[in-house]
């Protein structure tokens, strides 16, 4: 059986048999360890810190929190205050993903629009790529006209699409169904038409020609008007998937 050291250099992509000194390693290795084991189990984090100085050094600093992945971090019933309390110190150290998690809820929970797409925006400007894509996103699908098209197209490859789509629909994401959209989200997404427009030149290609998706699915190819009405319908029926329980108390 690994020893909890062993654990911890092994989830830094550190190999035990390295027989590497703990105190050998530089501080951007602790901090690599340090944020994965707390990412996967808080209480294993606080452990961490307790036995050896050198994670609670790095487990102190601004910057810790400030880059800490809060994205899958695992949501623990029985570590509720101690993950509430993480969470809170990473906002309040300016993480993006702290901030961009915090945006959603306020979006799409608590039915703040505009107080949590301005977060959702911000995360987006200090790094965050979820952020990045679901403010693109949202931008094209407000974007939509009355006769169901969108037209705010973002800068994104669709390689990038595929990419962020398949993250949002991930396991590790979903879980989070049980509330309700706001009604200005929900109005604006109800006249978003994925098969407009039926008689556009692109769907009567023929042969017809294909694109291979991430996941290795193949589907028809669509011109740049089609594919983006297809991403802004597929986006708001899955984006709620990434809405996080969030602490109100802060």
């Amino acid at each position: 059986m690994l020893s909890r050291g062993e654990k911890w250099f092994n989830l830094g992509g550190v190999s035990s048999q390295s027989n590497l000194d703990m105190d050998s390693l530089p501080p951007s290795m602790l901090h690599k360890i340090l944020s994965t084991v707390a990412t996967m189990n808080i209480r294993d984090f606080g452990s961490a810190r307790i036995g050896f100085p050198g994670f609670n050094e790095v487990g102190r600093e601004d910057h810790f929190y400030r880059s800490a992945n809060l994205i899958y971090l695992n949501d623990w019933v029985d570590e509720a205050s101690a993950v509430r309390t993480f969470r809170l110190k990473c906002y309040r150290s300016g993480n993006p993903e702290a901030i961009y998690l915090r945006g959603m809820y306020e979006f799409f929970i608590l039915h703040l629009v505009d107080e949590g797409w301005e977060k959702i925006h911000l995360a987006g400007e200090r790094g965050c790529e979820l952020a990045q894509y679901v403010d693109g996103m949202l931008n094209l699908a407000f974007s939509v006209d009355q006769r169901g098209i969108v037209h705010n197209y973002p800068a994104f490859t669709r390689q990038h699409i595929d990419k962020m789509f398949q993250i949002i629909c991930s396991w590790q994401l979903s879980g989070h169904w049980d509330y309700d959209k706001p009604g200005m989200f929900l109005s604006m997404a109800e006249r978003i038409d994925p098969n407009v427009p039926r008689d556009c030149w692109c769907s009567h290609i023929d042969p017809p020609e294909f694109e291979v998706s991430l996941d290795g699915s193949r589907s028809r190819w669509k011109c740049d008007r089609f594919f983006w009405n297809c991403a802004a319908y597929d986006f708001c029926f899955q984006i709620h998937f990434t809405a996080r329980t969030w602490p109100i108390e802060d």
